[in-house]
């Protein structure tokens, strides 16, 4: 087997010369290709050196090691990085990971720890590139389309779950649903998987590097359809920023043909750029006074974020004439915006919420007014 060439990046020569001196006591397996004293010669070394594997320090001058990392998971990501540092805690080892790295050692380690970790991260990461080339999935680039209110309670999240089920089967389309409410997201309650592992997890353990480390953490609804759920607890929101969104919508978009995501029902930074990121935004209202009144102030705002008409659909939920509004009223109401209409059915909407079950997924229904006016708008 060929040896696993490695290069150390350490600002203190004298950790390097300690570091390197144990390396070589494995001289069977790993050898050593080059040392570097900051970020900015590891990046100018790859290239010459060609490591299998960088030991990397955090704490470096000109261009740190969580810097570098970052740069070499974009510029060269067949390269593994492991990170050394001092700080044992779980926020660096989540901000090492998030920028690329595939594993984290704690200073000070025995030559046993060093060498097994750098066997055992670089055989995974290589049979994970491996796997990638054996299993090439044709090229995606993704629609992504999200669902907006400004008003609880209209009915977005079982739209936009029922939407995504018609475009998994119906469409046969590679559809993601991620539930982007992050406070107060019900996707999961919506299919009895309440429990299941959420965005949260991706995050407090580390898992951002790429679509294998994330799939784990996404439900399998049916062979089209996975789905990530939104945390189980509100405050985990606050640290799950607009960086990381963007992150995973990256990680995303060449995996899918549609991405749904369903937001909150505020203009706050995640549902902000879930909306600038989307090519198509459904905005949902239903037929009471407050609804349009909130709708209309919302739409405002997005003709001002410069979205236009065609991007934004507006759905008129739960419409029944007998709420004393007409189509005439919500075309008068909403002048410069046509709007799709899916009429109410409390009764097969509460029987698919209570039973885990998307009422589009069941065929007893098809024949519904409700399933049809779904397929109409998303088939």
């Amino acid at each position: 087997m060929d040896k696993i060439k490695v290069l150390v990046a350490d600002d203190i020569l004298e950790t390097r010369k300690v570091i390197c001196k144990m390396i070589d006591m494995e001289e069977e397996k790993i050898s050593i290709v080059g040392e570097a004293s900051n970020g900015k010669e590891v990046l100018e070394l790859i290239p010459k050196v060609k490591p299998d594997v960088v030991l990397m320090d955090i704490n470096m001058p000109i261009l740190n090691g969580l810097e570098a990392t970052e740069m070499i998971s974009k510029q060269f990501p067949k390269v593994t990085v492991i990170i050394m540092s001092v700080q044992g805690e779980n926020e660096y080892l989540k901000k090492a990971m998030f920028c690329g790295a595939k594993e984290y050692i704690v200073k000070p380690f025995n030559f046993e720890m060093l060498i097994n970790t750098i066997v055992a991260t670089y055989n995974k990461n290589k049979e994970r590139y491996i796997n990638i080339e054996n299993k090439k999935e044709k090229n995606r680039t993704a629609e992504i389309i999200s669902f907006f209110s400004s008003k609880g309670g209209v009915g977005k999240s079982i739209l936009s779950l029922n939407a995504a089920v018609i475009a998994s089967k119906d469409l046969n389309k590679k559809t993601l649903l991620w539930d982007l409410d992050l406070q107060f997201g019900d996707i999961g309650i919506m299919i009895n998987k309440y429990n299941h592992k959420n965005v949260w997890d991706i995050v407090d353990e580390g898992q951002l590097q790429d679509y294998d480390t994330v799939k784990p953490y996404l439900y399998n609804f049916n062979k089209n359809l996975d789905i990530l759920f939104a945390p189980l607890k509100p405050d985990k929101a606050e640290y799950i920023g607009k960086d990381i969104l963007q992150k995973l919508i990256e990680i995303f978009k060449n995996k899918y043909d549609l991405i749904y995501i369903d937001t909150g029902v505020n203009f706050n930074d995640g549902t902000l750029y879930a909306l600038d990121a989307a090519d198509k935004i459904y905005y949902v209202s239903t037929m009471e006074i407050v609804s349009f009144k909130n709708t209309k102030l919302g739409l405002s705002v997005m003709k001002s974020l410069g979205y236009n008409n065609e991007k934004v659909k507006l759905i008129i939920n739960k419409f029944n004439t007998n709420y004393g509004i007409s189509k005439k009223d919500i075309e008068e109401v909403f002048q410069d915006k046509k709007s799709v209409i899916i009429p109410q059915d409390d009764k097969i909407v509460n029987i698919s919420i209570n039973s885990g079950i998307p009422f589009c997924n069941e065929n007893k229904y098809y024949k519904s007014k409700l399933v049809k006016s779904m397929k109409e708008i998303f088939g």
